[in-house]
Order: structure tokens, then C-alpha cells, then sequence
């Protein structure tokens, strides 16, 4: 319904506003929401594609977000569907016999490990720092970049073989160092 006096195609400052927050709500929240996605769907593209098809869904009801709620568990809730609506069609796709109640305790286990994710990525950028500058650098050609392995190797002028392997260590010790520091910042607490 339109107010008197106000022109329908200019919206007050409050829209506005609250579309900027509701921006950068979105914007703050893609890394927990990729990982609590991530946590569900085991395809690193499938992840991406249902991220996008989560931000599709929040920007489609956005309307029903009440400005000044815990927008992480809206957001979360939206994700936990799209991954459910994902899992369904693989599971016609690929598997038979996965039921719907282990889908369900999947979500539910996802989602308390989305908050997880700061002190995960905090842990992992100090191990990256640990590791030899040639294996960072194949780590970013690779993962930051996507950089085929055969082109690695050729840059480094080596084996598609040798940078698997430098590739297999180095996920091992960052795991390894990860999970180190993660007990140890535990038993801090």
C-alpha cells in the first residue's frame, strides 16, 4: 500500500537501510555457510552450486527476515534445506539406501560445526606459514588458484607425480598441525 505523499519508486531510508544490512549479512556470512554446506556435500563444486542456489534463496525471501534475529541460523536454515534438497536428488542420482533421518542428523551435526570454522582457518593459516615456501607456493597455485596439475608441475618443472606428493605431505602435515593446535587451544580455554 502506498503512503500518501511518497513516490512508490523511491523507498524511505529504512528500506534502504535494511537492504544494506541485509547485504552485508549475506556478505559476512558466505564462508560459515559454504562450510556448513561443505560439512554436507561432499563435491567441492556441488558445495559452490548450492551456496549460490542458498544466496539465491535468502535474496528471495528476504522479506521474511526479521531485521535485528540471529540471521546466521535464518541463513543456516535456508542452507540446511537447499543441502537436503541436494542430497535428495544424489541420492536418486547415486545412492538407494540413504534414509532421510541420517540426512537429517547429518544437517544437525553440520550445523554445530559451522561455528567451528574461525579457529579451523586461524589454525590453518599459521601451518601454512610452517610449511617450506616451494610447498606454499604449489598449495596456492593449486587451491588458491586452481591451477591444473600438470601446469604446477610444469611451472616447477617436475612431475605430475612429485607435485601429488608434495600435495598428499603437505595436507597431511597441515592436518596433523591443525589438529594440534586446535587441542591445545582447547585445553587453553
Amino acid at each position: 500500500m502506498a503512503v500518501p505523499g511518497q513516490n512508490p519508486n523511491n523507498p524511505p531510508q529504512d528500506a534502504a537501510s535494511e537492504d544494506a544490512e541485509f547485504d552485508r549479512l549475506v556478505a559476512g556470512h558466505q564462508q560459515r555457510i559454504y562450510f556448513f554446506i561443505r560439512s554436507m556435500v561432499f563435491n567441492p563444486e556441488d558445495a559452490r552450486d548450492t551456496l549460490q542456489d542458498v544466496n539465491v534463496v535468502l535474496y528471495r525471501k528476504k522479506h521474511t527476515y526479521e531485521h535485528g534475529t540471529n540471521f546466521k541460523a535464518w541463513a543456516l536454515a535456508v542452507a540446511r534445506f537447499e543441502c537436503l534438497s541436494y542430497l535428495s536428488r544424489y541420492k536418486r542420482a547415486q545412492w538407494t539406501s540413504l534414509d532421510t533421518g541420517v540426512l537429517e542428523q547429518l544437517a544437525d551435526q553440520a550445523e554445530q560445526k559451522a561455528d567451528d570454522v574461525k579457529p579451523w582457518l586461524a589454525a590453518l593459516r599459521k601451518c601454512i606459514q610452517l610449511l617450506p615456501d616451494d610447498v606454499q607456493g604449489i598449495l596456492d597455485d593449486r587451491y588458491t588458484r586452481l591451477t591444473p596439475l600438470d601446469e604446477v608441475a610444469s611451472r616447477r618443472h617436475t612431475s605430475v607425480g612429485a607435485v601429488k606428493q608434495k600435495l598428499f605431505r603437505a595436507r597431511r602435515q597441515l592436518r596433523d598441525c591443525i589438529t594440534r593446535r586446535i587441542k591445545r587451544e582447547n585445553r587453553n580455554r
